[in-house]
């Protein structure tokens, strides 16, 4: 809400908070100012650009991108999420491995990407383009894959990524 500045705020039922104006409370930034500012000046450029309503074309316009792309490899996909935060994911076998080429190979061609995406005023059309064109090429290798032209460990360079928070010893 403070587009990147902390901001606080202290709330609840009113006679709870009655009590607080009996007591002393102090604060290393009580007098701060800067947070709740730039929470104000965000939510002012929220209401002016219609950002909800941006984001959430550039969301669909992602999911469209995956959808077409995985047709077009005639790879199996679900698509999950509300447009702002979507992701996807590669039926069949070895999906962690290839959600580890994805982004071996994405962060060759210049994107940090796996296979989700938090959607944002600066993901251009341009952006988006130019994602897709690296994304499908890295598609066909995983068509590849699947169609036992390349073996998918030996195009890995590294671990296969982790599918969640386990221990690692």
């Amino acid at each position: 809400m403070g587009n990147g500045y902390a901001i606080t705020a202290v709330i609840g039922k009113r006679s709870i908070m009655d009590i607080a104006q009996e007591t002393f409370i102090s604060s290393t930034f009580w007098t701060e100012r800067i947070g709740p500012t730039a929470a104000l000046a965000t939510l002012e450029v929220m209401e002016k650009e219609n950002t909800g309503e941006q984001i959430i074309n550039i969301g669909n316009k992602v999911k469209k991108g995956w959808s077409e792309i995985a047709d077009s490899n005639n790879l199996d996909i679900l698509i999950s999420g509300i447009p702002s935060l979507c992701g996807f994911t590669l039926k069949g076998n070895d999906t962690q491995k290839f959600r580890t080429l994805i982004t071996q190979e994405m962060l060759k061609r210049g994107y940090l990407a796996t296979t989700s995406i938090y959607s944002c005023l600066e993901h251009s059309d341009a952006i988006i383009d130019n994602y897709m064109n690296d994304l499908n090429d890295v598609f066909k290798l995983i068509r590849s894959c699947q169609d036992e032209v390349n073996n998918i460990d030996e195009l890995l360079d590294g671990d296969v990524c982790h599918t969640g928070f386990s221990r690692l010893n």
